[in-house]
């Protein structure tokens, strides 16, 4: 049996110029494509309007044809009354069909952009604490302004205009072709030169629209920094540094979207001029046939016919031009999609425990358990990158204060961010009461873990909201203000508060700017408290409040019924002589652990180092502070 083979050059023919292209499209297309079916409705009555409105596009030069031909021939004028009243109900149609689809499809396009940016932030706030480590907040603000306002454009106006000069290419050439089959061909000849340009300019606007988005991706971030560190500009007098950072950066954006407009701006002129290339060669045979009065293939061409002609190829410019709107609104889509694929393709290194997994049964009591516990920061996996803890093994019973000291870069921020595993911790390393930590639910791990970070941050709202932002079942009341005042008492920030014009309800500036930074510190403090976690972690989060100050937030936090288990790392000796345990890390391991008596006692010691050098310090400032020298 003869068995059939394929001309290997058609197929290669085939996969050039449908197979590939057809491929490319579907995955540049995929929020486009997504997003218009999630909303398929509205596009679908949207797209219905915009056919009818350009089939009755259709008639006006229909209208003016045959008004035309009576007032020439001299038939009746009640004719003319017939063709102005069909004209004016026409218009009147087409406007309510213009109103309908600009309503849907504009409507499908908004949705559209809110489902995108809701789903987008939704996976970065899910996202671990590497990936925003490694990213800039400036160029993820673009991608959820910039870009997907880029999305929606396609998805709304971008869709418009390609189905209306789809919808013109469908109806105008048709009733040309009715009216005279000659005449509809010559003004058509440009028209196999029109793909040839739309693929040539596609690539080239892809490209640089690329550039324009980083661009306003890196201005952006400069702009978040600037106002950021705005205080420390000022502090250094570089705000001219500054506005000239800015002003390169904005020179910069315009010469590339300069750049794209070039070709942007020249190709809806190209595609004029081509179609005036047919309109000239119309206006001189057509002309001259009604000169002469020849005879086409269709007919004789008639003035009216003439003029109908002349209003469809003006009527045609739209199309022309309409394509390079979608072209543009299309390739600026896809450049944004391409991005916002790549965020959100990233995988959380936090993952929730596996349903068949050991998961706790009552409420988490505090027990921590490190089992050799090796952690390197996501990203550092070259060969030459070490490890920021290594080798911790201690356990921390239910109740217990454990202090972490050392010296910066010891891994003590570290080693307390993986309790609330803010980064992953490999099985087997750490536990909570008993369960691995990678075994407990995220969302019930974080409300009992109470993370009180160096660096500090608070919300541009009251100081009551700051405060019971990490609560779920808040409600206003008698009960609930007891708990918020209770937890800034045991803070020793109440007072500070109640000081406040608005007390409680005194709105807050950006990071809490009219704020103390000891205040900023008890109020994060407050914060953690009022969720009564059973795992309390301070991260140096003392170091901006005075030693009097410190000593009643401590000693009110071991005094009260119930107490939880308390974590904390510090630089002050005076922080962390009354724990439990002292643990000294160094370079990531344990040195030296103890309570202050015990480790006082070893003259080697680094902790006996530490207190010594502080105690020289607090000696030298007591002196300075007696003779009067300023501080």
């Amino acid at each position: 049996m003869s068995q059939k083979v394929e001309n290997p050059l058609i197929a290669d023919m085939y996969a050039r110029l449908i197979g590939r292209p057809y491929a490319r499209f579907l995955e540049e297309s995929v929020f486009i494509r997504q997003y218009l079916w999630i909303n398929r409705r509205l596009v679908g009555v949207g797209l219905v309007a915009l056919v009818i409105v350009d089939i009755l596009e259709v008639l006006p030069p229909l209208y003016l044809k045959n008004a035309v031909d009576v007032a020439v021939e001299k038939k009746p004028p009640v004719l003319l009354l017939y063709f102005a009243g069909a004209y004016l109900l026409t218009a009147l149609v087409q406007a309510i069909c213009r109103y309908g689809w600009r309503m849907y499809l504009i409507r499908a396009s908004m949705l559209s952009g809110r489902d995108l940016r809701n789903r987008l932030s939704r996976h970065l706030f899910g996202l671990g604490a590497s990936f925003f480590d490694r990213s800039r907040i400036g160029n993820l603000m673009s991608l959820t302004t910039s870009d997907v306002e880029a999305v929606r454009m396609e998805i709304g106006p971008g869709v418009l205009v390609l189905a209306d000069a789809l919808f013109y290419f469908l109806t105008v050439p048709v009733a040309m072709f009715m009216l005279s089959p000659k005449l509809a061909l010559i003004a058509f000849l440009p028209l196999p030169f029109i793909p040839w340009i739309v693929i040539r300019n596609e690539r080239e606007i892809n490209k640089r629209y690329e550039k324009v988005q980083e661009s306003v991706a890196n201005i952006s971030a400069v702009v978040q920094e600037g106002l950021a560190g705005v205080r420390v500009i000022k502090a250094f007098g570089k705000e001219d540094e500054q506005v000239a950072l800015l002003r390169s950066k904005g020179n910069e954006l315009m010469k590339f979207s300069m750049h794209l407009a070039r070709v942007q701006t020249s190709f809806g002129p190209t595609l004029d001029f081509a179609m005036s290339t047919g309109m000239m060669v119309l206006i001189f045979v057509g002309g001259y046939d009604l000169i002469r009065g020849s005879t086409g293939v269709a007919g004789a061409v008639t003035l009216g016919t003439f003029v109908a002609f002349q209003r469809y190829v003006q009527k045609m410019v739209w199309p022309m031009a309409a394509i390079g709107m979608a072209l543009t609104f299309y390739q600026r889509a896809v450049a944004s999609s391409d991005r916002l694929k790549k965020v959100l393709a990233e995988r959380s290194d936090i993952l929730e425990p596996n349903p068949d997994s050991k998961r706790p049964s009552t409420k988490m009591r505090g027990k921590i358990e490190f089992r050799n516990l090796r952690f390197r920061f996501p990203g550092a996996s070259s060969s030459g990158a070490k490890d920021a803890l290594s080798g911790i093994s201690l356990v921390i019973q239910p109740g217990e204060r454990i202090a972490f000291i050392g010296g910066i870069g010891s891994g003590k921020s570290a080693l307390l961010s993986l309790l609330p595993r803010l980064y992953p911790v490999e099985r087997g390393m750490l536990f909570i009461d008993d369960i691995d930590i990678n075994d407990w639910p995220i969302a019930e791990l974080r409300r009992n873990v109470g993370y009180v970070s160096q660096d500090v941050f608070l919300f541009g709202e009251t100081v009551a909201e700051n405060v019971i932002f990490g609560l779920h079942d808040w409600a206003a009341g008698q009960s609930s203000r007891r708990a918020l005042e209770e937890a800034t008492a045991l803070a020793s920030v109440h007072e500070d508060v109640m000081g406040l014009e608005g007390a409680y309800d005194t709105r807050l500036g950006e990071r809490g700017v009219n704020l103390s930074g000891g205040q900023k510190q008890r109020i994060t403090i407050a914060r953690a408290l009022i969720m009564q976690p059973a795992v309390l972690v301070l991260d140096d989060a003392l170091s901006a409040v005075d030693v009097h100050t410190e000593e009643n937030i401590l000693s009110g936090l071991r005094s009260r019924a119930n107490r939880n288990t308390e974590v904390i790392s510090a630089h002050r000796i005076s922080t962390v002589r009354d724990a439990d345990k002292i643990v000294v890390l160094e370079h990531g391991q344990v040195r030296q652990m103890g309570s202050h008596d015990e480790l006082i006692q070893n003259q080697r010691g680094a902790y006996r180092k530490f207190y010594q050098e502080q105690r020289c310090k607090e000696e030298l400032e007591g002196y300075a502070e007696h003779i009067g020298v300023p501080q």
